[in-house]
């Protein structure tokens, strides 16, 4: 028999007097989960005929003084209901309730409705349909919700997904708040944040899709930031270079002569231009992610007359916007277009070795650091990603059209500006050579008709 049958049999017995109130509380708690799960317009129902109900206690109990106030007090047992949930209100009108002799019938929506059209699967049936509808996602970002789908089952169980509470969610987040990290202590308010939104946002996606109603889960929210955390803004975790630094970068070892390939951060008179050389120009003169500039292919695209990188492909496979990116005159000076040729020729993508050597972006990204560090960039801040945040400077004091930075610099896929890349002008291209200009003079690694490639 459906729940909500059961319920109000439940209800009108007792308020007969044909059950006990020991067996009614036995009920509620018994399927609390499940009540709490009704749709709001059936819990409505109740809670609309157990006012009923006290108004016509009310009316028999106006000569009996001591009735009147013990249902003054059903009533705001009531009212507390309403402000407390369900559940808990329901239990202290059920309480108070044996003063009632006569209920009314219980209203025919109770016993007629159709059954709850939401879906009682185990909620980890659904994480295939969820992935399935949002092809856009990367590998990693797979793996991070199958890490989190993990952990919020640890928590919750494999129970039906109608069965989900707001109260699930916040056990989950109570959970994360105090996990330990691998790197000591707990973990950090953008990881919680991350962890939580997923389980929010595969949520948000039931609820859109007819699985379940919305029951609030939303609302549920990653504990506050530690002052520690309040001070320590993402800028300062990764800065740009200053100029001193950069003249420090591009006057080392890699860039000036090296030992060997094994020592390149070594003084030495080696300067034959490694795949490092070219890796760390181009992150530094396009703004491009290491994602994206160690998979795209050495071809560039012809805008017209102007040679672009060309991330149409490759940002979409990294989960960024895909664009174009007009290669600027000192990358050109230093014999990119050259070193593109010869990589195409070779049969190479643009960041493989003459070996055929294939790095992945977060080997790039911890061979890049170390090398500062080897150099002597010994600060934490000063990482591969501030070649990055030092180009978005030099767009920005570049009076460039915000919309124009917007196209060449990039945003996630799911932000305002993401895609607009793919459609950058040939005037806007040329903009952005004419007006945009490299913090630093890199005169001294102009490449003389290819001389360093050979």
């Amino acid at each position: 028999m459906e729940l909500r049958q059961r319920l109000a049999e439940k209800l009108q017995a007792y308020f007969n007097r044909e059950i006990p109130v020991e067996e009614m509380k036995a009920f509620v708690h018994e399927h609390a989960s499940e009540i709490e799960a009704m749709p709001e317009n059936v819990k409505k129902h109740f809670s609309d005929w157990l006012n009923v109900v006290m108004q016509r206690k009310t009316q028999e109990a106006q000569d009996v003084r001591e009735s009147a106030d013990m249902t003054a007090t059903l009533a705001d047992m009531w009212k507390q209901a309403k402000q407390q949930g369900m559940l808990e209100g329901m239990e202290k009108a059920i309480s108070l309730g044996g003063l009632a002799t006569q209920a009314p019938p219980v209203p025919s929506i109770l016993s007629t409705s159709p059954a709850s059209t939401e879906c009682s699967e185990p909620w980890t049936n659904l994480i295939e349909r969820f992935h399935d509808d949002n092809p856009g996602q990367t590998e990693k970002t797979r793996v991070s919700y199958r890490i989190t789908f993990t952990q919020f089952q640890e928590i919750v169980g494999n129970k039906a997904l109608n069965l989900l509470t707001k109260q699930d969610i916040k056990a989950y987040a109570d959970w994360l708040k105090n996990k330990p990290s691998l790197r000591g202590g707990t973990l950090g308010h953008g990881t919680i944040v991350r962890h939580l939104g997923e389980v929010k946002f595969f949520l948000k996606w039931c609820v859109q899709s007819g699985l379940i109603e919305d029951k609030g889960f939303a609302d549920v929210k990653a504990r506050a930031k530690t002052q520690k955390e309040k001070l320590t803004r993402q800028e300062e975790v990764r800065r740009a270079f200053t100029n001193d630094e950069l003249k420090q970068i591009f006057n080392s070892p890699l860039f000036s002569g090296y030992h060997s390939e094994h020592f390149k951060s070594r003084p030495g008179h080696q300067t034959k231009r490694l795949t490092d050389f070219w890796f760390i120009s181009v992150l530094a003169l396009t703004g491009a992610r290491i994602g994206e500039i160690s998979d795209v292919p050495a071809k560039l695209y012809d805008l017209e007359g102007i040679p672009c990188l060309d991330l149409r492909q490759t940002g979409t496979k990294t989960g960024n916007s895909p664009r174009l990116i007009p290669i600027l005159p000192e990358l050109r000076k230093i014999g990119f277009l050259h070193y593109v040729q010869k990589q195409a020729q070779a049969g190479l993508g643009l960041m493989q070795s003459r070996r055929g050597e294939v790095i992945k972006p977060e080997s790039w990204s911890k061979r890049i650091n170390r090398y500062l560090e080897d150099i002597g960039l010994t600060d934490k801040s000063l990482v591969a990603y501030s070649f990055r945040h030092t180009f978005r400077q030099a767009l920005r004091t570049s009076d460039l059209n915000m919309e124009i930075i917007n196209k060449i610099f990039g945003h996630e896929t799911d932000s305002v500006g993401a895609g607009y890349g793919s459609n950058l002008s040939r005037g806007e291209a040329q903009a952005f050579l004419d007006k945009v200009k490299y913090p630093i003079f890199l005169d001294h690694l102009a490449d003389k008709d290819g001389v360093f490639l050979k």
